[in-house]
């Protein structure tokens, strides 16, 4: 478990205010000041979620209090179970904090095809549970939305890449389904925060369903 001075470097590294680290971890104020200033011994749980917090925005930390910025991560996973894993990565990246999955140009038809319908509904179960947010960007005709269509905007078929892109926590993952299912996935927090930007843009802009088939 992480100790005062830990939690001290690691929001500067990040040049995050305390504001900025209550937001994402959903721990107040007062208590990460507390913590931080060393006036209270911070509960395992509370240390432990603004430990998982800090990780997922890129910081490693190191035996006898230290700490840095992580290397940027590339993970690879190839064949079947490729976006079973990407799946599962993404659980377990925010089932902690709770957070929010964003994903850009997604055709559920294959989303169904390659988890199979019973696998993804227990997915989102658990994530529901979790708190896990999702805001999806699909094609403006798919037809195989999964309730609630608020969470889905359309955007032209012309600006539709048959490769998704998923942004959650820290990271960016990228899907191929031909010639064989392949996910890479890139652990960088700046990335991760350029390509929300983006995504926030373009779901701005975009066509939300319940809208569109009103």
């Amino acid at each position: 478990m992480i100790d005062a001075d830990q939690l001290r470097a690691a929001r500067a590294l990040l040049n995050w205010k305390t504001t900025d680290l209550a937001e994402k971890s959903g721990v107040s104020v007062n208590t990460i000041n507390k913590n931080e200033n060393g006036i209270v011994f911070g509960r395992r749980e509370t240390m432990e979620l603004l430990q998982k917090t800090l990780e997922d925005a890129g910081i490693e930390f190191l035996p006898g209090s230290g700490v840095r910025k992580k290397s940027r991560v590339v993970i690879t996973y190839e064949g079947p179970e490729a976006n079973k894993l990407l799946v599962e990565d993404i659980y377990n990246t925010l089932q902690s904090t709770g957070g929010e999955m964003l994903v850009a140009h997604v055709d559920e038809g294959d989303s169904i095809k390659n988890l199979e319908i019973d696998w993804l509904s227990e997915q989102i179960r658990k994530r529901k549970e979790a708190g896990i947010t999702h805001r999806l960007l699909v094609r403006a005709d798919d037809p195989n939305l999964i309730p609630p269509l608020d969470n889905y905007r359309c955007i032209p078929k012309a600006y539709f890449s048959p490769y998704p892109l998923y942004i959650y926590g820290s990271k960016l993952a990228l899907v191929s389904w031909e010639p064989s299912p392949r996910v890479v996935i890139v652990e960088d927090a700046r990335f991760a925060e350029s390509a929300k930007k983006l995504f926030d843009f373009v779901w701005l802009h975009a066509d939300p369903i319940t809208q569109r088939k009103a």
